[in-house]
């Protein structure tokens, strides 16, 4: 059971909230614990829904040694996948079956450089979109590793068979 509150995506999160936390952040440099990886994701989810799935998280790291440490202590475990399965599963956001299913928005793990980085689905549908310490980066759909969905007021016919059940 979640214990905190399910995100749900706006109305106009994919004509306003994420357009434009995308395009406001396109030049916006990395540094661990204010924009990395994880809270860029993060403050996407945010951007769209109000909420922060991140919020344990939040001003507790600064450098990648802490953020791993950190991982560590609240997950339990030792990757970014696992910071975002723990930050999905307060929230109750179902992990796709398929991560290849994942949609416009919703919350993935995905293969850059040799390393797992979290990030979002594009709002092209094709690419998914995370920060790194050499900038904004794009990478195709097919490098989603994991996924989880973010849920909008129009998603209530989605089958349940489409997602993990635990």
């Amino acid at each position: 059971m979640p214990e905190n509150p399910l995100p749900i995506r706006s109305h106009t999160w994919s004509t306003r909230e994420l357009h434009d936390y995308l395009t406001n952040h396109a030049h916006t440099s990395f540094a661990w614990g204010q924009f990395d990886c994880c809270l860029f994701a993060a403050d996407a989810i945010q951007a769209m829904t109000g909420i922060d799935i991140a919020a344990e998280f939040r001003g507790k790291y600064h450098d990648q040694a802490s953020a791993f440490e950190l991982i560590k202590t609240v997950t339990g475990g030792s990757t970014v996948a696992d910071a975002a399965a723990y930050c999905a599963n307060q929230h109750g956001l179902p992990e796709w079956k398929y991560p290849l299913m994942a949609q416009r928005g919703d919350l993935v793990v995905f293969e850059n450089d040799g390393n797992l980085i979290a990030g979002v689905v594009h709002l092209s549908g094709r690419h998914v979109v995370s920060v790194s310490e050499s900038g904004l980066i794009k990478a195709p759909i097919t490098a989603v590793q994991r996924a989880w969905h973010i849920p909008a007021h129009e998603d209530i016919g989605i089958p349940a068979e489409r997602f993990k059940h635990e």
